[in-house]
Formats: C-alpha cells, sequence, structure tokens
C-alpha cells in the first residue's frame, strides 16, 4: 500500500500537469485564431509579438494564464499586466530591436500616450442653393498616426429651437492627412456640419462643428 501510495502521490501533479498543458493549447489556438492587429491593447506590439510565439517561449509557457492574462484569457494583457515580468521598461524598451522599432515612442505602444489629435475643417459654400451642394474639406494629425482613420459627419438643419438631423456619412483621412466629404442639400434653412474622429488606441478622439446657410 506504502509503495501505491507514493506512486499515487507522483502521479497527481503529473496529471494535473498535462490537464494545464491541454488547456492553455486550447485558449492558445483560440486566441491565434483571432486578428491579432485588431487588439486594441496590442495595435502596435503584434506586429512583432505574436501570440503564437508569445505562447510558445519557455517562461511563457511554464506560467500561469492568470499572471498576463489579468482580465481573463479572452482578453490580451495589458502592457501594465507584462510590465510585472518585464521589468524595468526602460530597459526593455532600450534593446536593439524595440530601440529600431520605436516601441518607447510610438503612442498607444507600451503605455506610451495617444497622439494628440488635431483636426480642421471648413465647408464651401457657406451660403448655398437649395439642391446645390456643400464640400467639407479638413485635415487631421499627426498624419503618421491618422492615415485611414475615419472621420464621421453628421449634418442638421435647425428647426426653430432644435437641430434636426438631415444626414451621415463618413471618409477616410488621406497619408497627407487631408480629407474630402460633400452634401447635397435638401431644405433650406440654417445648417451644421459634425466632423469628428474617435479615439483609438494610438490618438485622442477630435470633432469640428462648421456652419452654412441654404437659401
Amino acid at each position: 500500500m506504502g509503495i501505491v501510495h507514493v506512486h499515487r502521490g507522483r502521479l497527481a501533479p503529473a496529471l494535473i500537469l498535462a490537464v494545464l498543458m491541454a488547456l492553455a493549447v486550447i485558449v492558445t489556438l483560440g486566441l491565434v485564431a483571432s486578428s491579432a492587429s485588431a487588439q486594441s491593447t496590442f495595435t502596435k506590439c503584434a506586429s512583432c509579438h505574436t501570440l503564437a510565439k508569445t505562447h510558445a517561449g519557455a517562461t511563457h509557457s511554464t506560467t500561469s494564464c492568470a499572471t498576463c492574462h489579468v482580465n481573463g484569457t479572452s482578453n490580451p494583457p495589458t502592457p501594465k499586466a507584462c510590465v510585472t515580468c518585464h521589468t524595468p521598461a526602460s530597459a526593455v524598451l532600450a534593446k536593439p530591436t524595440h530601440a529600431a522599432n520605436a516601441c518607447g515612442t510610438t503612442p498607444g505602444c507600451h503605455g506610451v500616450p495617444p497622439a494628440s489629435t488635431t483636426m480642421t475643417a471648413k465647408v464651401a459654400p457657406t451660403v448655398v442653393a437649395v439642391g446645390k451642394s456643400v464640400k467639407v474639406t479638413g485635415t487631421a494629425g499627426p498624419a503618421a498616426w491618422l492615415k485611414g482613420a475615419k472621420v464621421s459627419f453628421k449634418v442638421e438643419r435647425k428647426v426653430a429651437t432644435k437641430w434636426v438631423k438631415m444626414k451621415t456619412g463618413s471618409t477616410t483621412v488621406k497619408a497627407t492627412g487631408a480629407f474630402t466629404w460633400s452634401y447635397k442639400t435638401a431644405k433650406k434653412g440654417a445648417h451644421r456640419v459634425t466632423a469628428s474622429i474617435a479615439k483609438s488606441s494610438t490618438y485622442t478622439a477630435k470633432k469640428v462643428v462648421k456652419t452654412f446657410r441654404v437659401k
């Protein structure tokens, strides 16, 4: 009986380890199947630190999932969670590869604050006949981070003391930072158009409101 007891005592940890490894594989496969580039906390990091490579690392494969995935295994770890082991951050970011890729200065990466979005816009003409179009042109920056960003538009007409929605639309910011959108007028009166950019992990939100009149 004593021999059996010792054998069972040794077998239990092995079984537990096998189960944990199996669960880790299942979780890993599920996460790898998702788009790494769509995970907001790793918008920049995932281009190098893929989920497959990260989970295959010797240190990570023997570490409890909860150590990194503090918000559950279905959520990617945040830069703050990573720094609990990879510290000090200054030493990690000073490594040749990180320095070459500007990991320590890229907005939205490794805790670097998002870039402050700037935006200008104008409407032309500011007075237009009903049935004619007005064009909204503008720029958004910094262009390096805002390229491809979505600019949403909302046109409203003033009825008594309220603003009534007339139309919505969107466009994207070009590599130069410029954007353009047109609206064909349908009603007479005072109008306003709101151009807005929603916040992301790499840039902040911004909106600009411009007015025009339809006669």
